[in-house]
């Protein structure tokens, strides 16, 4: 930019977040280094929500860190991208992921084999069977399964009213049709 020179370089924004508490500091050095660091992230993400919730993760860490940063070691960019890819790599050991990746597999399922599973489940037994069958399940298992079922919610309807991700309740509803086709076929 033509008046580059007249912006105050990250050391002293840095200098001003940690003395002074300036929080319009820390929206310059946010401001200043947003589209870096989410080009980081959604490179390996892949996901432009995720790539944004991480980002944010990113920057919220940093004004936690601000103290640790030592700009004789390595400069703010670099401090920042590393706290990036720390955020990235943490998120895919997360269990966040694992949920994720499991519903992504269940999702690939042809929706065919997907809905004829389930009619083949709902369609052997009564709902009276089931709720027998399910009795052992938990609470929040069982919810999820009739509001599908009986209810007619979708999976982010019931993620949204039980506080879950839709992937969580993918993988419950799903871990619980299969149950039930597994005892369905010991009993038969």
């Amino acid at each position: 930019m033509k008046w580059d020179f007249l912006r105050e370089d990250d050391l002293s924004l840095v200098g001003r977040i940690i003395s002074d508490r300036d929080m319009q500091a820390a929206d310059e050095l946010i401001g200043r280094h947003y589209k870096m660091v989410y080009k980081i992230v959604y490179v390996k993400v892949s996901d432009e929500e995720l790539a944004m919730d991480i980002t944010q993760e990113v920057f919220i860490a940093m004004l936690k860190g601000l103290n640790s940063f030592d700009g004789k070691k390595a400069s703010f960019k670099t401090w920042i991208s590393r706290i990036a890819n720390n955020k990235v790599i943490d998120f895919y050991r997360s269990r966040q992921n694992q949920e994720r990746m499991v519903t992504d597999i269940l999702e690939d399922y042809d929706r065919e084999d997907e809905s004829d599973l389930e009619n083949e489940v709902l369609g052997r037994v009564s709902m009276e069977n089931v709720d027998f069958m399910l009795s052992d399940e938990r609470q929040d298992v069982r919810r999820i399964f009739n509001m599908k079922v009986q209810e007619g919610y979708t999976f982010e309807e019931i993620g949204h009213t039980m506080g879950m991700s839709s992937s969580a309740v993918k993988n419950k509803y799903y871990g619980i049709v299969k149950k039930l086709r597994k005892e369905m076929s010991a009993n038969e």
